[in-house]
């Protein structure tokens, strides 16, 4: 059986929002997917990778919207991680514009982070944007939604 999650990201991956936010957060996502099979705070000490699993298609560059070659695209996700990923500045192969692996334009989103909360298996489709917004205003912060299938 595979799994879909619903995960919010904080756009500057080195935010974490205070424990308040974050259960009244986890609270809300309750309230908004009651299906759910768990709802999940993550928080880490390093930047984390968060995947949206098999729904992944591409990898874009924001300068001039090119794919990235997905084999250029892993060899810079090793080279980036040491216990947590560092986000340093690449210089893409399409252009050479200088972008960190959190800029990219992923097809589905995915991103970087210490924090993210998610539900699994919500059964609500796509997170409405009135949420999103609703969400941001409670985490203080803008957030990227990922929704990963495993």
């Amino acid at each position: 059986m595979s799994d879909h999650w619903i995960a919010l990201i904080p756009e500057q991956p080195t935010f974490v929002p205070d424990s308040m936010a974050q259960q009244r957060a986890r609270d809300r996502f309750a309230e908004i997917a009651p299906a759910s099979e768990e709802i999940a705070i993550k928080l880490s000490d390093e930047i984390q990778f968060f995947d949206c699993g098999e729904n992944f298609e591409r990898v874009l560059c924001p300068s001039c919207n090119s794919e990235i070659p997905t084999g250029w695209w892993q060899d810079r996700m090793d080279e980036d991680y040491e216990s947590g990923f560092r986000l340093r500045s690449y210089a893409v192969p399409c252009c050479q514009t200088r972008h960190t692996l959190h800029e990219l334009v992923y097809d589905w989103p995915q991103g970087f982070g210490r924090f993210a909360i998610g539900a699994m298996n919500p059964n609500i489709g796509k997170l409405d944007d009135r949420f999103i917004r609703e969400f941001e205003d409670m985490l203080g912060t803008r957030l990227r939604v990922i929704y990963q299938h495993i």
